[in-house]
């Protein structure tokens, strides 16, 4: 992974947290009208299979959260694992505001779709990933901070070219 992948992170993580929202969204409204059919609410295995349904929504907050840690561990391990010549630090610095400054836009946008009337209340079944995208800006000046300390702060070896 490089500079450009903690641009990636607050992309992918938005992608998948918006994209998990709606879906969460969706699959309780479906799920609250099949209730509402005396059809189905007449039978214990649909309602019980409906109920677990439920159950499987309410974990996609974590879904969001273990897909950011995930990626945040890969551009750590990869940022120590590649040798990086210190000259570089200061491309990688600047690819880091840019991850800031698109992460301002990208936590403005959640803010804006999650507080849509129609959405109601599934706000309240991502706590971690709204605070994750809220401070989505920080987040990334923290670990483009220390991914950049871990890719260039490593002893740099040069043999001179002496053999």
């Amino acid at each position: 992974m490089a500079a450009r992948d903690v641009v990636l992170i607050g992309v992918m993580v938005f992608a998948l947290a918006t994209a998990l929202f709606v879906t969460n969204f969706a699959s309780r409204e479906v799920t609250s009208r099949m209730m509402g059919i005396s059809a189905i609410n007449q039978s214990d295995a649909a309602m019980e299979a409906l109920a677990g349904s439920e159950a499987v929504t309410d974990r996609m907050d974590y879904v969001v959260f273990g897909v950011f840690i995930g990626l945040v561990l890969a551009l750590l391990i990869t940022g120590f694992l590649i040798g990086g010549n210190p000259i570089f630090m200061f491309i990688y610095f600047i690819v880091v505001v840019i991850s800031v400054v698109l992460s301002t836009v990208l936590a403005n946008v959640w803010e804006e779709i999650t507080q849509q009337a129609i959405f109601g209340t599934t706000v309240s079944s991502f706590p971690i990933s709204n605070n994750l995208m809220l401070n989505l800006p920080i987040y990334m000046a923290v670990v483009g901070f220390f991914g950049m300390v871990i890719m260039f702060a490593k002893p740099y070896i040069f043999d001179g070219g002496v053999h």
